[in-house]
């Protein structure tokens, strides 16, 4: 199989968890109607520690994509990746500006470098730290203001990191999403908040949620089962 660029499509598996932010991944395999099998991991029974996963992904983090049994890990390399398999999806802007390229880079390292670690503080905080837990959760929340406040200013004029969507927009709902379900109080940023009613206009975005919940079914059967 060939993309629309007559480059090869390679066999394509992606380890995944409902809710985590390999969601991003789905939406772009969705969007760019790549064929894919979608593996799942439990992160709730401890399968990302296991050796069966840890050989794929050392960290044992998701996502992970095997591309004709090559892995690629870590969110930004593997939607770098999707991006170049099929250009003309319109993942991210390919007008080949290096201004646009260098805020394709920006959006990747807030959300992967800079938001990612706050969610995890606000959502787990006793997985990174010995101590009081209460105290990176704080932290986390006034992290959490002043790096949100960043997206905000950014989405403010259009609603979105570009002119128009991207998947830095999904990452960035990812991210959004997540903080919401701890309690983080979104009012400050509107346009971050309304985030998933806009995406919720892509078909893949929804096609990505019904892959979430079926997902998430999937799990609890074979929690159930074991």
């Amino acid at each position: 199989m060939t993309s629309d660029d007559n480059l090869p499509v390679p066999e394509l598996a992606l380890y995944h968890f409902p809710g985590a932010c390999s969601q991003v991944c789905v939406f772009a395999l969705e969007h760019a109607r790549l064929p894919y099998e979608l593996r799942l991991v439990d992160l709730k029974a401890n399968e990302q520690a296991a050796p069966g996963y840890t050989g794929v992904s050392p960290l044992g983090k998701v996502p992970a994509l095997l591309t004709d049994g090559e892995v690629i890990t870590e969110n930004a390399a593997i939607q770098t990746y999707v991006d170049a398999l099929r250009p003309r999806a319109g993942l991210f802007p390919q007008d080949g500006s290096p201004l646009t390229a260098a805020r394709r880079q920006a959006g990747l390292s807030l959300c992967g470098g800079t938001l990612h670690p706050i969610v995890r503080g606000l959502a787990n905080p006793s997985r990174i730290t010995e101590g009081d837990p209460e105290g990176v959760r704080r932290k986390s929340v006034a992290l959490g203001i002043k790096s949100f406040g960043v997206a905000e200013r950014r989405i403010a004029s259009t609603g979105w990191w570009f002119d128009e969507w991207s998947l830095l927009d999904i990452y960035l709902n990812w991210a959004v999403s997540v903080a919401a379900s701890t309690g983080f109080d979104f009012a400050p940023f509107p346009t971050l908040a309304g985030l998933r009613s806009r995406l919720s206009d892509l078909p893949a975005f929804r096609r990505m949620l019904e892959i979430e919940a079926q997902s998430a079914a999937a799990l609890e059967r074979r929690r159930q089962s074991a």
